[in-house]
């Protein structure tokens, strides 16, 4: 009989961070911990090129809240944006500082994008922070988000948190998925009760449904440990982690694994539980990997596989992760084993990019 090992969090040292805790049983190691992921702020930098330069009308707005592009139509501004897109950068300039110095904060942001990056010119970021903060006040999202991020920050003008917030307010409002979830983090860290995060459920919850995986991770923590809600409710804490694990963050794959591995929230599969800890650990998440060589050391969601379990303990231990239950059912393997285990870990290796 295989024995029922239950699966949780432990130190993540290795591994993401985010703003939020997941507190799971443990059975794997010596005592539970939590699962700490300060996420930074976004921004400033766009998360793409910027566009189109004519801001359409709110019903038009995509759902990341951004412009995104379109045709040239001929407009100053948008050759400019075309000329950026080719990267032309110094071209890109020349046509938007006129459109610009005329008040277009479309025009204003991709010069902030071109001086704060550096491309085509020289990096100069207090020049962008200024090209930001003019786009921002003349109401584009992305120049809101960027020049918000800029304020918290205080690494380029004088910190000024009151305003920062409120450019993220104006962005969040407007529709700006990744300005609704910063707005929370602001909140909840100058905040950290339960009646911050119900300030903040609001916002996390626009940036979830906008399909943005860290505040589909962030909403799981929030319904599974009741942070600004009446009660917890795992079930539902359950459906946004598998929405944040398929968006791809890897800190939500493990979790996820986990409660399907212990049937938390919902029934228990651990065959799933296999897949999700696979996805994890390729994407070189040290704990995951570690769960993974447990499954098939334990036959748990798969056939028992003495290899395989070593192979990925080994990638696990290189990169710090200490299990000495699985050292000790390395150290038993016949010799032969153990240089299969090691060769099959260095593909692995290969194979994630550790």
């Amino acid at each position: 009989m295989r024995q029922n090992w239950k699966f949780s969090t432990i130190d993540r040292a290795a591994a993401r961070v985010i703003t939020f805790a997941f507190a799971f049983a443990m059975v794997c190691s010596a005592a539970p911990a939590q699962t700490t992921f300060d996420k930074p702020l976004a921004g400033p930098e766009l998360e793409g090129p910027i566009g189109p330069t004519v801001q359409k009308e709110p019903n038009d707005a995509d759902s990341s809240g951004e412009n995104t592009a379109s045709q040239a139509t001929g407009k100053p501004a948008d050759l400019a944006y075309g000329a950026y897109q080719r990267g032309y950068y110094l071209t890109a300039l020349e046509l938007a500082l006129p459109r610009a110095s005329s008040g277009d904060p479309a025009a204003q942001t991709l010069i902030a994008e071109i001086y704060w990056n550096g491309t085509g010119v020289a990096q100069d970021r207090k020049k962008a922070a200024e090209w930001y903060k003019f786009a921002a006040n003349a109401g584009n999202t992305s120049a809101q988000i960027a020049w918000g991020n800029i304020l918290l920050r205080g690494e380029v003008v004088k910190a000024d948190i009151e305003k920062g917030r409120a450019a993220l307010t104006a962005a969040a409002e407007a529709g700006h998925v990744r300005a609704a979830f910063n707005l929370a983090q602001v909140i909840t860290a100058s905040r950290p009760t339960w009646a911050g995060f119900k300030e903040a459920k609001p916002w996390y919850e626009q940036a979830a449904y906008g399909g943005l995986a860290d505040a589909q991770y962030a909403m799981a923590n929030i319904l599974a440990d009741a942070k600004g809600v009446v009660t917890n409710d795992e079930p539902g804490a359950r459906l946004w982690l598998s929405k944040a694990a398929a968006g791809g963050l890897d800190t939500a794959q493990l979790d996820y694994a986990i409660w399907l591995a212990n049937g938390r929230g919902g029934p228990k599969d651990e065959t799933a539980a296999l897949s999700w800890f696979q996805r994890a650990a390729a994407q070189n998440n040290v704990l995951a990997q570690n769960r993974l060589a447990r499954m098939y050391a334990f036959g748990i969601g798969t056939g028992v596989d003495k290899i395989k379990s070593a192979a990925w303990q080994v990638v696990a231990r290189r990169a710090g992760h200490n299990d000495p239950q699985l050292d000790a059912r390395f150290a038993d393997l016949a010799e032969i084993d153990q240089r299969r285990a090691i060769e099959l870990a260095n593909r692995l290796v290969r194979r994630v990019g550790n």
